[in-house]
């Protein structure tokens, strides 16, 4: 049996990354975390995440730079900004959901549940 497909959870805020961390272990989630776009390229890269959590203010690559790197096919994206731009970013790349900060964790668990692959 191979190792579970991660969720990446991309933010550069240390706090939000540890609480959704913590949060999506909790259910049985492995979680890789990025603290800005260009981190996020490598950890995507590698992981090959089954969904990710994208924050739009970001420094070195934001969000919007990143979901645009990143192109189609892609995995479930949720984004988790506090930026007014979220619907319009939202549908522009047409990403399953876009949380407001600050977030209620119940719905970010329930979306996680949603989108990532199942819990082995």
């Amino acid at each position: 049996m191979g190792r579970p497909v991660p969720i990446l959870v991309i933010d550069d805020d240390p706090e939000i990354c540890a609480l959704v961390k913590r949060a999506l272990e909790q259910d049985g989630h492995a979680v890789v975390i990025a603290c800005n776009g260009m981190e996020a390229i490598r950890a995507y890269e590698l992981n090959r995440p089954s969904m990710l959590f994208v924050d739009l203010m970001m420094p070195s690559l934001d969000g919007e730079e990143f979901l645009r790197v990143l192109g189609k096919p892609r995995p479930p994206v949720v984004l988790i900004t506090a930026s007014v731009r979220r619907e319009e970013v939202a549908q522009r790349f047409g990403v399953e959901a876009a949380l407001e900060k600050p977030f209620d964790l119940r719905e970010l668990r329930e979306l996680a549940i949603r989108y990532a692959a199942p819990v082995a």
